[in-house]
């Protein structure tokens, strides 16, 4: 995403006691750094130690920066289970507050390589602009940019419940992509009445090696539910 233009930081967290952990973290940071170097990516290596890892990923994020410059997106890994996805899902909405941008990415390493002989697929999910489709449109064009991904088609997915409303996305989404100059192809579903939005999703997007969703705020109580259907 970076296109070796930006300023990138590749943080560890440890949760512990900062005087109990000195010699873990000078560790952490080289082995850390030995890994960026083995794989060729240009970013800071940070280890900070943290009593928990909510206030920890909230707090780094808040903190980093140099000489007025500062961080605009967080990339967070996807947990391994319901409850920690529900935690990260607390911490967008502080990190809604301090107006960063958040990707939670899921990644399978087996598509992060090109199959032979098949261009690669980019599907973006549209729900409109307040629902993250201008970031999520420019983070799959910075994709198809990278050397590993360049050529690589970017659809614009979306669903409409009727034939008007499919009309009007295809003719909104038609204009727009001219204007901010990214080339992408429309995709409008009209949903059948027996199949859900997550089995079109789901069946559509089976062949795509990468797929942007918008990401929403859940409500206070409600992130565990909604880290279940994100999940689904």
């Amino acid at each position: 995403f970076s296109q070796e233009r930006s300023v990138v930081t590749v943080c560890r967290l440890v949760v512990g006691d900062i005087m109990q952990k000195e010699y873990e973290v000078v560790a952490k940071h080289k082995e850390l750094s030995q890994v960026l170097h083995q794989e060729g990516i240009i970013a800071f290596p940070e280890v900070d130690v943290t009593r928990n890892l909510i206030d920890g990923i909230v707090d780094v994020s808040q903190a980093n920066g140099m000489a007025g410059m500062e961080s605009n997106t967080i990339m967070l890994g996807w947990p391994a289970s319901h409850e920690r996805l529900a935690d990260f899902l607390k911490i967008l909405q502080r990190l809604e507050k301090l107006n960063k941008s958040v990707v939670i990415a899921r990644l399978r390493p087996k598509l992060l390589y090109p199959r032979e002989g098949a261009r690669r697929i980019i599907h973006v999910w549209w729900g409109g602009l307040q629902r993250n489709g201008d970031i999520m449109l420019l983070l799959a064009h910075l994709l198809s940019r990278n050397p590993a991904w360049r050529g690589a088609k970017i659809k614009l997915m979306s669903i409409a419940s009727n034939e008007l409303t499919r009309q009007n996305t295809l003719e909104y989404l038609g204009n727009l992509i001219p204007e901010i100059r990214i080339e992408a192809e429309v995709n409008v579903i009209l949903k059948p009445s027996d199949k859900s939005i997550k089995e079109i999703i789901q069946s559509s997007s089976a062949e795509a090696e990468a797929v942007f969703m918008g990401l929403a705020t859940p409500a206070p109580g409600e992130e565990l539910e909604y880290a279940r259907r994100l999940d689904e």
